[in-house]
Protein backbone atom coordinates (compact mmCIF):
# COMPACT_ATOMS: atom_id res chain seq x y z
CA UNK A 1 0.00 0.00 0.00
CA UNK A 2 2.83 2.13 -0.70
CA UNK A 3 2.11 3.64 -3.60
CA UNK A 4 -0.96 5.33 -5.26
CA UNK A 5 -2.26 3.98 -8.59
CA UNK A 6 -1.50 5.47 -11.54
CA UNK A 7 -4.90 6.59 -12.11
CA UNK A 8 -5.07 8.65 -9.57
CA UNK A 9 -2.13 10.59 -10.31
CA UNK A 10 -2.78 11.18 -13.86
CA UNK A 11 -6.06 12.64 -13.00
CA UNK A 12 -5.75 16.78 -14.54
CA UNK A 13 -7.24 19.51 -12.14
CA UNK A 14 -10.74 20.66 -12.24
CA UNK A 15 -11.28 23.64 -14.57
CA UNK A 16 -12.75 27.10 -13.04
CA UNK A 17 -15.92 27.83 -15.00
CA UNK A 18 -14.80 30.55 -16.82
CA UNK A 19 -12.30 27.91 -18.30
CA UNK A 20 -14.21 24.99 -18.67
CA UNK A 21 -16.59 24.74 -21.97
CA UNK A 22 -18.79 22.23 -20.47
CA UNK A 23 -20.12 24.41 -17.86
CA UNK A 24 -23.32 26.02 -18.46
CA UNK A 25 -23.90 29.57 -16.22
CA UNK A 26 -27.02 30.56 -16.03
CA UNK A 27 -27.81 34.78 -16.29
CA UNK A 28 -30.63 36.95 -16.03
CA UNK A 29 -31.37 40.48 -15.46
CA UNK A 30 -32.84 41.29 -12.11
CA UNK A 31 -36.21 42.99 -12.73
CA UNK A 32 -35.66 46.16 -10.75
CA UNK A 33 -33.81 47.46 -13.90
CA UNK A 34 -36.45 47.37 -16.39
CA UNK A 35 -37.30 50.63 -16.17
CA UNK A 36 -33.90 51.77 -17.08
CA UNK A 37 -34.51 49.36 -20.89
CA UNK A 38 -34.99 51.90 -24.13
CA UNK A 39 -38.61 51.03 -25.05
CA UNK A 40 -37.36 50.77 -28.54
CA UNK A 41 -35.37 47.48 -27.80
CA UNK A 42 -38.85 45.57 -27.07
CA UNK A 43 -40.16 47.09 -30.53
CA UNK A 44 -41.93 50.31 -28.81
CA UNK A 45 -41.46 53.63 -29.93
CA UNK A 46 -38.50 55.00 -28.51
CA UNK A 47 -38.59 58.68 -26.38
CA UNK A 48 -37.73 60.66 -29.36
CA UNK A 49 -40.58 59.05 -31.28
CA UNK A 50 -42.77 59.63 -28.87
CA UNK A 51 -41.82 63.54 -28.34
CA UNK A 52 -42.30 63.72 -31.82
CA UNK A 53 -45.62 62.38 -31.98
CA UNK A 54 -46.69 64.72 -29.13
CA UNK A 55 -45.25 67.54 -30.37
CA UNK A 56 -46.76 67.13 -33.84
CA UNK A 57 -50.38 66.45 -31.94
CA UNK A 58 -49.41 69.63 -29.57
CA UNK A 59 -49.44 72.16 -32.16
CA UNK A 60 -51.89 70.61 -34.68
CA UNK A 61 -55.21 73.14 -35.10
CA UNK A 62 -57.79 71.17 -33.24
CA UNK A 63 -61.80 71.57 -34.70
CA UNK A 64 -63.32 70.32 -31.84
CA UNK A 65 -64.68 72.46 -28.85
CA UNK A 66 -62.33 75.07 -27.01
CA UNK A 67 -62.93 72.58 -23.78
CA UNK A 68 -61.81 69.14 -25.60
CA UNK A 69 -58.57 71.62 -27.07
CA UNK A 70 -57.89 72.24 -23.50
CA UNK A 71 -58.02 68.82 -22.65
CA UNK A 72 -56.28 67.63 -25.56
CA UNK A 73 -53.16 70.35 -24.91
CA UNK A 74 -53.32 69.63 -21.11
CA UNK A 75 -52.64 65.82 -21.95
CA UNK A 76 -49.89 66.11 -24.37
CA UNK A 77 -48.32 68.78 -22.22
CA UNK A 78 -48.29 66.33 -18.95
CA UNK A 79 -47.17 63.59 -21.12
CA UNK A 80 -43.99 65.97 -22.68
CA UNK A 81 -42.99 66.71 -19.12
CA UNK A 82 -42.12 63.13 -17.79
CA UNK A 83 -38.34 62.35 -17.85
CA UNK A 84 -38.23 60.08 -20.35
CA UNK A 85 -40.30 62.18 -23.00
CA UNK A 86 -38.89 65.75 -21.47
CA UNK A 87 -36.86 67.84 -24.18
CA UNK A 88 -34.31 70.47 -22.56
CA UNK A 89 -35.76 73.78 -21.76
CA UNK A 90 -36.19 76.66 -23.98
CA UNK A 91 -38.19 74.51 -26.18
CA UNK A 92 -42.00 76.34 -26.08
CA UNK A 93 -45.12 75.58 -28.21
CA UNK A 94 -47.60 77.79 -29.25
CA UNK A 95 -50.78 77.52 -30.14
CA UNK A 96 -51.09 77.32 -34.01
CA UNK A 97 -47.20 78.36 -33.99
CA UNK A 98 -45.26 76.41 -37.33
CA UNK A 99 -44.74 72.62 -35.95
CA UNK A 100 -41.73 71.07 -34.99
CA UNK A 101 -38.90 70.69 -37.17
CA UNK A 102 -40.28 73.41 -39.48
CA UNK A 103 -43.58 71.87 -41.12
CA UNK A 104 -46.71 74.00 -40.21
CA UNK A 105 -49.19 72.92 -38.38
CA UNK A 106 -51.58 70.35 -39.60
CA UNK A 107 -55.35 71.45 -40.17
CA UNK A 108 -57.73 70.87 -42.11
CA UNK A 109 -57.13 72.87 -44.98
CA UNK A 110 -54.13 71.04 -46.26
CA UNK A 111 -55.40 67.09 -45.26
CA UNK A 112 -53.21 67.59 -42.16
CA UNK A 113 -55.44 66.18 -39.87
CA UNK A 114 -56.00 62.89 -41.78
CA UNK A 115 -52.01 62.16 -41.46
CA UNK A 116 -51.94 62.87 -38.21
CA UNK A 117 -54.85 60.51 -37.37
CA UNK A 118 -53.12 57.88 -39.61
CA UNK A 119 -49.78 58.20 -38.24
CA UNK A 120 -51.47 58.28 -34.53
CA UNK A 121 -53.31 55.07 -35.43
CA UNK A 122 -50.07 53.30 -36.30
CA UNK A 123 -48.05 54.35 -33.42
CA UNK A 124 -51.01 53.63 -31.02
CA UNK A 125 -49.83 49.61 -30.94
CA UNK A 126 -46.78 50.64 -30.35
CA UNK A 127 -46.67 52.48 -27.31
CA UNK A 128 -44.85 51.07 -23.89
CA UNK A 129 -47.18 53.41 -21.34
CA UNK A 130 -50.63 52.35 -20.61
CA UNK A 131 -51.79 55.87 -19.54
CA UNK A 132 -50.36 57.37 -22.33
CA UNK A 133 -51.53 55.07 -25.24
CA UNK A 134 -55.25 55.40 -23.15
CA UNK A 135 -55.08 59.41 -23.94
CA UNK A 136 -53.58 58.97 -27.25
CA UNK A 137 -56.46 56.70 -28.02
CA UNK A 138 -59.25 59.34 -26.55
CA UNK A 139 -57.41 61.82 -28.81
CA UNK A 140 -57.77 59.73 -32.21
CA UNK A 141 -61.33 59.05 -31.44
CA UNK A 142 -61.76 62.71 -31.09
CA UNK A 143 -60.09 63.46 -33.95
CA UNK A 144 -61.78 60.73 -36.53
CA UNK A 145 -64.84 62.52 -35.01
CA UNK A 146 -63.98 65.28 -36.02
CA UNK A 147 -62.36 64.44 -39.99
CA UNK A 148 -66.43 62.91 -40.08
CA UNK A 149 -67.96 66.14 -38.80
CA UNK A 150 -65.73 67.28 -42.10
CA UNK A 151 -66.89 64.95 -44.66
CA UNK A 152 -63.56 63.19 -44.57
CA UNK A 153 -62.80 59.47 -43.78
CA UNK A 154 -59.82 59.22 -41.60
CA UNK A 155 -57.83 56.97 -42.67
Amino acid sequence: MGEASPQRRARPPIAPPEEDPNVVILCSSPPCFMHELDPAYLGYLGHDEVRALLEALLVAKWSGTVVEEAWVRARLRGHLARPGVARPLGRTHARGAAAVDGAPAAGPADGGEDRLAARLRAALPRLAEDALRHDLAEILRMLERDLRRHGRAGG
